[in-house]
């Protein structure tokens, strides 16, 4: 239980709220010109008392409130120590002044008056270290959070359908022995392809204009590849300007729509990319082959778990009978 546990700063929190404290009674026993017994007593006394509450208090939290929730106990013996304390240290104090106190003037308001004098005391040190101990934790959660959030980035970056690659050295194989011009073009591309995920393997979010980079490439593997059988097309446009992406988000989708998608010999998967100030629009009909899973994938899912980690903005999919439809929205990087 390290909530409560007392570290270097804790204690000179403590030792300077001390020190402030006795200036300020030396000058109150001062100006009410007190006696030097009761300053002799009463200082000691209000160390020991702070000292003994603040103890009682962290091991009543840790282990009432914290650790098995028993509020009411909580409450009754914190009431409990608070008096108690403040009873022996009013018996000390009327002692010091010269009145020590006897059972013939003890009255109900002695209760509140032990509680009095304690809970005055130990208002201010205990409620600074509350305070400083609420900080530092809210402090390490978020840390925690940020580099929770940044691992499971990079676990979603990292999971790169590895079909992909051996398909795409099964089309290479193919085009060294039947065509091997194409097959330097589609070397380079692949090469260009997996450098840039090389580059970015550590980015969270890159660029609109090296995602639409990205996807160039990757449409020019699928059609050599497959030929005619997937069309793509991209406006050719000016782009949004600092305008992001997570890190592969468009090729994720377009390798949803080849993966779940076959043509035939009368249809043709064509993609429509449409970019506008706020969004990418990836906008595909639907093959009519039945054994064609039209889910969203768990490419889909990853796309939208990343965008969940990065903004409060989110992927918003629509499915028809014709067509499917992915919307993408454009980050924008706070300064």
């Amino acid at each position: 239980m390290t909530y409560l546990k007392l570290n270097t700063s804790d204690y000179k929190l403590l030792v300077f709220y001390f020190v402030l404290a006795t200036l300020w009674d030396m000058a109150r026993y001062y100006i009410l010109d007190m006696a030097l017994l009761q300053y002799l007593v009463n200082m000691p006394l209000f160390w020991v008392k702070t000292i003994i509450l603040l103890f009682l208090f962290k091991y009543l939290i840790t282990e009432l409130l914290v650790k098995n929730k028993k509020y009411l106990l909580f409450f009754m013996l914190a009431l409990a120590s608070v008096i108690l304390v403040g009873f022996g240290s009013l018996l000390l104090e009327f002692w010091s002044s010269g009145n020590p106190l006897t059972f013939s003037n003890m009255h109900p308001l002695l209760l509140f008056k032990s509680y009095y004098n304690s809970a005055v005391d130990i208002a201010i040190p205990l409620g600074l270290l509350m305070g400083k101990k609420y900080y530092e934790n809210f402090i390490k959660v978020n840390q925690i959070e940020k580099e929770q959030r940044e691992t499971e980035l990079k676990l979603l970056r990292s999971q790169f359908d590895p079909h992909f690659l051996f398909n795409s050295l099964n089309t290479t194989d193919a085009l060294i022995d039947t065509s091997p011009q194409k097959a330097k073009a589609y070397i380079a591309r692949l090469a260009a392809l997996y450098r840039h995920l090389i580059q970015t393997k550590d980015q969270e979010v890159v660029s609109l204009e090296e995602e639409i980079q990205l996807a160039e490439n990757y449409f020019f593997l699928i059609k050599t590849r497959f030929g005619h059988s997937y069309e793509f097309k991209i406006p050719e446009t000016n782009l949004p300007k600092d305008k992001y992406l997570p890190t592969g988000a468009l090729q994720t989708v377009i390798e949803n729509v080849v993966k779940h998608n076959k043509p035939t010999n009368d249809q043709i998967i064509t993609t429509q990319i449409t970019i506008t100030e706020d969004n990418i629009l990836v906008k595909n009909n639907i093959s009519n082959t039945i054994e064609t899973n039209h889910s969203s994938g768990s490419g889909l899912q990853n796309i939208k778990k990343r965008y969940l980690l990065l903004s409060d903005r989110e992927v918003t999919i629509e499915e028809d009978n014709i067509y499917f439809t992915v919307s993408l929205p454009l980050l924008t990087l706070k300064e």
